[in-house]
């Protein structure tokens, strides 16, 4: 099982039910149930191939009486009191956003957000902070060579986020971690082309030029830092 999908899994909190939204082949239900899980778990798909995939690995693990299968869009086929934790993982940061949006019953202190987004994710922190979200723990895993960003959220007044830290999370909580360094610099080196780019093509969007070069003297700034602090 992937190291992605098993600190997924293990950030789910103990509670009364949990919601796996576009489970995809229903590992992250698999996972829990294998650690003990006692809650009910919902696993939500938008189409009936995958649903039926995670159907075959519950079968698969001996948990089909445990998983509630459901094929509707986000949350929509999720009943609000059933559950108190949400994944939703392995798509787009702007797709997750879309999905919280739309089934907005999750904006309550009741519930824990468990996100990953695979992209977009200063579009998530975005909604997340300006819709009363806190994002309580930030973290980097590797898997299959690449890196991934997982955090978690309540409904909570949020502090104040930077333009750069909408893509690296909040600096303390998140420098701490052993991959920061190796994920910033490549932020750093993907804002510098950006910058590179527009600059030299003087066709794009001043305003957008300008929000990069911010971005990118913020990121510095961090490396910086954490360079001082020893861990860069």
């Amino acid at each position: 099982m992937s190291n992605r999908l098993e600190q997924i899994a293990a950030l789910v909190p103990e509670g009364r039910g949990v919601a796996d939204v576009g489970t995809d082949h229903g590992y992250v239900p698999v996972l829990l149930l294998r650690r003990g899980y006692a809650g009910a778990v919902v696993a939500t798909d938008i189409n009936s191939g995958p649903l039926q995939s995670a159907k075959a690995s519950a079968a698969e693990a001996g948990f089909s009486d445990r998983i509630r299968f459901v094929l509707c869009d986000g949350l929509s086929g999720v009943e609000p009191a059933a559950v108190d934790s949400i994944v939703v993982a392995g798509m787009g940061g702007d797709t997750a956003t879309g999905i919280l949006d739309r089934d907005y019953w999750c904006a309550a202190p009741e519930y824990t957000l468990i996100l990953q987004p695979m992209s977009h994710q200063n579009v998530l922190r975005y909604w997340l902070i300006h819709n009363e979200f806190t994002i309580t723990r930030e973290l980097l895993v590797r898997d299959s060579g690449a890196l991934y960003q997982i955090f978690t959220a309540v409904y909570g007044t949020a502090p104040h986020y930077s333009d750069a830290e909408l893509f690296t999370g909040k600096y303390e909580q998140i420098s701490a971690d052993p991959l920061f360094g190796e994920y910033l610099d490549g932020l750093i080196a993907k804002f510098a082309a950006a910058v590179r780019g527009m600059a030299r093509g003087r066709t794009g969007d001043g305003g957008r030029l300008a929000l990069n070069r911010g971005i990118l003297t913020e990121l510095n700034e961090m490396k910086g830092r954490l360079t001082h602090d020893g861990r860069g």
